[in-house]
């Protein structure tokens, strides 16, 4: 095994400051899953707010603070740089690392950029013999989350029918999550339709949320509903096959798989009855299981389970979205 140099580059919520939150399973950082993971030394984090230099001294005192990255790519050798800055950034700071920077991995927060357009930029410039770009589409390091998949591939339950699901907080935030979640199990979205705008705390930063409809090439149909996230915190899913129900709820943190059986109450019909359930499934940490599956991928022993692909096809489904409201809620194809 291998010993790596890392750095993050913007340290908000998901780059550091969510490991101050008590309530949070550790590492929720990029900055401490880092820190703890023994094949990685973080040598080096950037962020434009001179007073985030406090905080990141408070949980990893020897990491260099830069405000820029320009300098800290000058001026450290790294193998493994974590974007965590605003999605309108993205572009001109993978463009930059592109251009100057000797390193392995870019691994960045989603949105990978910030519309399609951008996409196409970046799906252009990057090629082969440069560094590996991961998204982290979290939900993919979970290990509840690769049984579900296992489950779905094995036909367990039979026949993948239809999906339910639940959500706060934006199409471009939470959506790519489930985006991803749908394309992984159900297949690729390829037609959507809004039913009605939803009002949460994500507009603010120009994210918004629909209540929608949308079916598979798969021939899976689904429907997404969006809740206000000022009164609850909502990320369920409800995957119906032919033979059985899986439920996912509590953001994931807990899952409930159903099996048909004869229906105690009525002759001649079936009835779902819980089999078995999984519980705590987050506290493994995903952005800790995210940090391990780097440095295997560094020594070469897996290759990287989220692609660029994976990264920009939720911008294809939310800006699809986007046409169907706009368009009076029409039907729109997902032309990713």
């Amino acid at each position: 095994m291998g010993h790596y140099s890392a750095a993050v580059i913007g340290l908000g919520r998901i780059g550091l400051t969510y490991d101050f939150d008590p309530k949070r399973e550790k590492p929720s950082s990029h900055t401490l899953a880092y820190q703890q993971h023994p094949q990685f030394d973080l040598a080096a984090a950037a962020d434009t707010r001179r007073e985030q230099e406090q905080a990141l001294k408070q949980m990893v005192p020897r990491t260099v603070f830069y405000q820029n990255m320009e300098k800290l790519l000058q001026e450290c050798s790294i193998d493994v740089i974590s974007i965590c800055t605003p999605p309108a950034q993205h572009l001109s700071e993978i463009q930059h690392i592109l251009k100057t920077a000797k390193l392995k991995i870019i691994f960045c927060e989603k949105p990978l950029v910030g519309s399609v357009a951008e996409a196409i930029v970046l799906k252009q410039q990057i090629g082969f013999g440069g560094p590996l770009l991961i998204p982290n589409l979290s939900r993919r390091w979970n290990s509840g989350m690769r049984r579900i998949s296992e489950q779905i591939e094995n036909g367990r339950y039979g026949e993948l029918q239809t999906m339910h699901i639940r959500y706060t907080r934006g199409i471009f935030n939470t959506g790519a999550h489930f985006f991803d979640l749908i394309r992984w199990w159900a297949g690729t979205i390829g037609q959507v339709q809004v039913l009605e705008k939803v009002r949460t705390s994500a507009e603010r930063d120009g994210d918004p949320s629909f209540t929608f409809t949308f079916q598979t090439d798969k021939q899976v149909s689904g429907f997404a509903q969006a809740f206000d996230d000022e009164q609850y915190y909502l990320f369920e899913m409800d995957l119906y096959f032919s033979q059985g129900k899986i439920e996912i709820r509590n953001s994931g943190d807990d899952v409930f798989y159903y099996e048909v059986k004869e229906h105690h109450l009525f002759s001649g019909f079936k009835n779902l009855y819980l089999e078995r359930q999984e519980q705590k499934l987050l506290s493994e940490a995903n952005l800790g299981n995210a940090i391990s599956h780097l440095a295997k991928v560094l020594d070469g022993i897996e290759q990287p389970v989220c692609t660029v692909d994976d990264g920009i096809y939720p911008l294809y489904v939310a800006e699809a979205l986007l046409r169907s409201y706009n368009n009076h809620c029409s039907k729109e194809r997902v032309d990713a």
